[in-house]
C-alpha cells in the first residue's frame, strides 16, 4: 500500500501547474492526512465544516469522523482524480487505501429564470440552468414519486461530462430504455460539451436538417413527457433537456397547451399548424401562381413580369436579410438592440422598395412566411422547415408546377424517411392513431395505468 506522502506527490505531479488545485495538510491526534479540492468549484463553507469535524474528533478522542457532506471510498487514483476535478474534495489519510471523496461542490449558476425560447403566459416561469444537480431538483420538486429514477454516466474522454437520462419506472417504455442504455455503453470515443454532442454521439452525425430528439429548456414539459412514458436526458453544463422518442407532431406542442380550456386549447393548436402549413408551402406556391399568371378567388398579389432570375433573386435577398436579422438579433448585445430595428426598417422598408431591391409583394408573402416560422414552438423543427421551404422555393421556382410538385413530395419523403426510436416521424399521421391524434389535437388530463402486481413489487422494494 502507498504511504500518504506517495499518493499526495502522485496527485501533486498530477495538477502541477494549476493555481485552483490546493493541499492542505491536516493533523488528528497522531493521524496525519491531507485534503485536496478545487478552490474554483468548492463551496468553503463545507470545508469549513470538515476541518471543524476533524478538530472535534481530535478533542473528544473520537474516531475520525466527516460531515457534513457525502463521503465515498474510491480505491482507484483515476477515478479519485476526476471526482477531485469534478469538484470533490478528496482525504487522504496516513494508514488508510481509499481516496474518502467527500461532496463539497458548488457549481457556478446563472439565476433561474423562464426559457427565452418557451415563453408562457399562464404556467411556471422557471427553466434549466448550466448545473445538473440544479435542473434534477426542478424535475424531482414536480413529481415526487420512488419511481422516478435518475441514472448518472460520465462520458467523455477529456470533458468527463456527467449525463443524467431519468424515466419513470414501469411507465417508461422499456424498448426505448434498453435501446438508450446500450448506446450509452458503446460510447468509447468522443467528447461531451452539450445536449447536441451527445445526441451526435448516440445517433451518430446526419444531413437530415429534421431533429430527431425534442430539446426543451423548460422543466414542466420535461415532466410532462416523464408522466406518459419518456426519457429526458439532462447534461452538466447545458441548460437545454432532450427528450426522447419524439415525432414531428410532438414538436409542435407548447406548455400553453396545458393551461388553456378545451376549446382555446383545440383552436390554438389549428391556428399554430395552420401557420407552419404557410411557413412551409405559401411562398412555393405563390411563386408559382405568379409564374403562371394563375389568378386566383385569393387576389394573392402576383409579379407582372416572367424573367425567373430576377424574381428569385428578389426573394432569395429578401429572405436572406429576414434571416441575417434574425441571427443578428441573437448574437448582438442589449444595448445595441435597438440599432438592429433601425437596421432592419432600412433593410426591410420602403427604401429599400423604392430603390428596386425587391417588390412589395415579395416583402409581404417572404414576412408572412416568416411568422409561419416564428410561429413553430420546437426551435430546431423551425429551422428545419425554413430550409426546406427554400429547396421547395428554388424548385417551383425553375420547375413550375411540376417542380413545385417535386419538392412537395421530396419534404413528405424526406419526413417518412426521418428514423426516430420506436415510432415513425409523422406519427400518429402516418400511420394513422384516431386515438393518439385526439390526444394530440384535443389533450385531457394525465392519467396513468399501472401494472398492479409492478407497483406492489415497487412498493415491497
Amino acid at each position: 500500500m502507498n504511504t500518504l506522502i506517495q499518493r499526495r506527490e502522485a496527485l501533486r505531479r498530477r495538477c502541477a501547474g494549476s493555481f485552483d488545485i490546493v493541499f492542505r495538510d491536516i493533523t488528528v491526534d497522531a493521524l496525519q492526512g491531507t485534503m485536496v479540492f478545487l478552490s474554483s468549484l468548492t463551496d468553503a463553507r463545507l470545508l469549513s465544516a470538515i476541518s471543524e469535524s476533524f478538530v472535534i474528533s481530535a478533542a473528544n478522542t473520537l474516531q475520525l469522523t466527516l460531515y457534513p457532506a457525502a463521503v465515498e471510498a474510491i480505491y482507484e487514483e483515476e477515478t479519485a482524480m476526476v471526482s477531485l476535478l469534478s469538484g470533490q474534495c478528496l482525504v487522504l489519510l496516513e494508514g488508510h487505501a481509499p481516496y474518502y471523496c467527500v461532496e463539497v461542490r458548488s457549481y457556478p449558476s446563472r439565476p433561474n429564470s423562464e426559457p427565452n425560447v418557451e415563453r408562457s403566459v399562464r404556467g411556471a416561469h422557471d427553466g434549466f440552468v448550466e448545473n445538473i444537480i440544479f435542473n434534477v431538483g426542478l424535475i424531482r420538486r414536480r413529481i415526487r414519486d420512488p419511481r422516478l429514477q435518475m441514472k448518472i454516466v460520465r462520458k467523455g474522454e477529456l470533458t468527463k461530462c456527467d449525463i443524467v437520462y431519468c424515466y419513470l419506472d414501469h411507465i417508461v417504455d422499456p424498448d426505448v430504455l434498453a435501446d438508450l442504455q446500450q448506446r450509452l455503453d458503446h460510447i468509447q470515443t468522443g467528447e461531451v460539451l452539450s445536449e447536441r454532442n451527445l445526441c451526435e454521439l448516440l445517433y451518430g452525425k446526419t444531413w437530415n436538417p429534421y431533429p430527431h430528439v425534442r430539446y426543451s429548456e423548460r422543466p414542466d414539459i420535461c415532466a410532462i413527457h416523464l408522466l406518459r412514458g419518456y426519457i429526458c436526458i439532462l447534461v452538466d453544463n447545458s441548460p437545454s433537456a432532450m427528450i426522447l422518442p419524439t415525432t414531428f407532431f410532438e414538436q409542435t406542442k407548447q406548455i400553453e397547451e396545458y393551461t388553456q380550456t378545451t376549446m382555446v386549447a383545440l383552436l390554438t393548436r389549428i391556428v399554430r399548424m395552420l401557420g407552419m402549413l404557410v411557413s412551409l408551402y405559401l411562398l412555393p406556391v405563390w411563386i408559382v401562381l405568379s409564374m403562371n399568371y394563375n389568378r386566383t378567388f385569393l387576389q394573392i398579389p402576383l409579379i407582372d413580369h416572367l424573367d425567373p432570375i430576377s424574381f428569385g433573386v428578389q426573394i432569395l435577398i429578401v429572405d436572406l436579410v429576414v434571416e441575417w436579422i434574425r441571427q443578428s438579433l441573437i448574437h448582438t448585445p442589449t444595448i445595441l438592440s435597438s440599432i438592429m430595428s433601425f437596421i432592419a426598417v432600412f433593410a426591410l422598408g420602403d427604401m429599400a422598395i423604392s430603390i428596386g431591391a425587391y417588390s412589395k409583394e415579395i416583402l409581404i408573402m417572404v414576412a408572412i412566411s416568416n411568422i409561419g416560422t416564428l410561429l413553430t414552438p420546437g426551435y430546431e423543427l423551425s429551422l428545419a422547415n425554413k430550409w426546406m421551404r427554400v429547396m421547395i422555393s428554388l424548385l417551383a421556382l425553375f420547375g413550375g408546377v411540376g417542380g413545385l410538385s417535386i419538392g412537395i413530395l421530396l419534404h413528405l419523403v424526406l419526413l417518412l424517411s426521418t428514423h426516430t426510436i420506436k415510432f415513425p416521424y409523422l406519427y400518429p399521421l402516418i400511420p394513422f392513431s384516431a386515438r393518439e391524434w385526439k390526444r394530440l389535437l384535443l389533450g385531457g388530463p394525465i392519467r396513468m395505468k399501472y401494472d398492479a402486481k409492478k407497483r406492489s413489487e415497487t412498493h415491497h422494494r
